[in-house]
């Protein structure tokens, strides 16, 4: 039995891996993967010799030590993440790696996830964005997490984690988003329309809005569905990553991902196709109550809201890695052209 969540990668030993994998492990070697987008977090592969009940190779997941780290733990994103895991993967029809160990320390300061090493399938590239058919399986496997949640049966589980409407969503992030969008404005490489720019100065009085609505439905949602949180092997689809899980309406999960996963060309012109598709697979899963109106409601105010959550980081332009600029200037030229398109503006009354 395990006895003591590691305060660091120092003390995920030997000893203390044979006994999370159940298998003897006589040496093991760690490298730090994914430094240029894991900061509330860090991703060690741990590379592992010993008895062959072991696996080759574990991904270990540690609290960062840094302000973006803290900022996770204040939110309760640790907590969240192991609960998921623990409570959740394991038996929502939803692909996720296979968890060795999810805990959390008894003064809430420490977590662990050792996960299934997904290295040899295809972890999908944000920057570049999804394919539709890629995205189409994205959304089959949500809509198949939002159904599973609903059963009454499953109440209790759901109460570990947060609503949507939470006071970071409704008055933290739409308070600063101003400044991030100025940053925007003054590299953007084509001119913002006329309606999204109104709409994006009255951003911090709107978006409380986007959020009450969008915490009017129960689902569990996965809350940061980005295209690179996405590993493919042929048809089969992991999804990694649940710090921001939440519950509220399942359309928010899905206007996320299509308005920022998907490449503006790509996306063009399916967005009514998308949602319907979706709720086609949750009324073969028992979720017959969600209508149309309701759900494209949902998507338009999930596009217009999620615009926050690309712009925010370039308030920090000069310390970003050069892909991470690119990365966020690309993902809100793609919520722009999708609000703009959908005249998502229009649910605000």
């Amino acid at each position: 039995m395990v006895t003591a969540v590691p305060s660091g990668i120092d003390d995920v030993t030997p000893q203390w891996l044979s006994e999370v994998l159940g298998a003897p492990v006589a040496d093991v070697r760690v490298e730090q993967i994914a430094m240029d987008s894991g900061f509330s977090s860090w991703l060690y592969r741990a590379h592992l010799s010993g008895d062959s009940g072991a696996p080759d190779s574990v991904i270990v997941k540690l609290p960062a030590r840094s302000e973006a780290g803290q900022a996770m733990g204040f939110m309760g994103g640790y907590a969240r993440e192991v609960a998921f895991y623990r409570d959740v993967a394991c038996r929502a029809p939803l692909g996720t790696p296979h968890v060795y160990l999810a805990e959390m320390a008894e003064d809430m300061a420490d977590f662990v996830l050792v996960l299934e090493d997904l290295r040899h399938w295809d972890n999908a590239d944000h920057l570049a964005g999804l394919s539709l058919e890629r995205a189409r399986c994205a959304i089959a496997e949500l809509a198949g997490l939002h159904a599973w949640s609903t059963d009454p049966a499953r109440a209790g589980t759901l109460d570990a984690f947060p609503s949507i409407n939470s006071p970071v969503t409704h008055d933290m992030l739409p308070a600063a988003f101003d400044m991030g969008w100025r940053a925007y404005r003054e590299r953007a490489s084509a001119p913002v329309p006329p309606a999204v720019a109104r709409y994006a100065e009255q951003f911090a009085e709107l978006a409380p809005q986007a959020i009450e609505a969008l915490a009017q439905r129960r689902m569990l949602l996965h809350g940061d569905i980005r295209a690179d949180n996405m590993f493919f092997s042929g048809e089969e689809l992991k999804i990694v990553d649940f710090q921001m899980s939440a519950w509220g309406g399942g359309a928010l999960d899905v206007g996320y991902l299509a308005s920022q996963g998907l490449p503006t060309e790509v996306r063009s012109g399916h967005d009514e196709k998308l949602v319907r598709e979706y709720l086609e697979t949750l009324s073969d899963r028992g979720v017959d109550d969600y209508s149309f109106d309701e759900a494209w409601r949902h998507y338009r105010f999930a596009v217009a809201y999620f615009i926050v959550l690309p712009t925010m980081p370039l308030l920090s332009w000069d310390s970003m890695p050069e892909r991470s600029q690119h990365l966020c200037m690309r993902l809100v030229d793609r919520a722009v052209a999708t609000i703009d398109e959908i005249d998502a503006m229009e649910v605000f009354g």
